[in-house]
């Protein structure tokens, strides 16, 4: 369990990093669809390192596959 975490901890770091807001969001949509219908809006947002104003904006500019 704790390597499993270990790994997501360090992808998630480096997705910070290396990718754009948008494409974090994506990521995260493309990995765990559930968690958008999950989870509010503001912990999403927490989540992917961005306001809740940003991720407002990456979702009304429609889905990107």
């Amino acid at each position: 369990m704790d390597e499993n975490n270990a790994v997501a901890t360090q992808k998630r770091l480096n997705a910070a990093i290396s990718l754009s807001a948008e494409e974090r969001y994506y990521d995260l949509e493309k990995t765990y669809p559930e968690f958008l219908q999950r989870f509010p809006q503001h912990i999403i947002a927490s989540y992917l390192g961005i306001n809740r104003e940003t991720l407002s904006r990456i979702r009304s500019r429609g889905v990107k596959k």
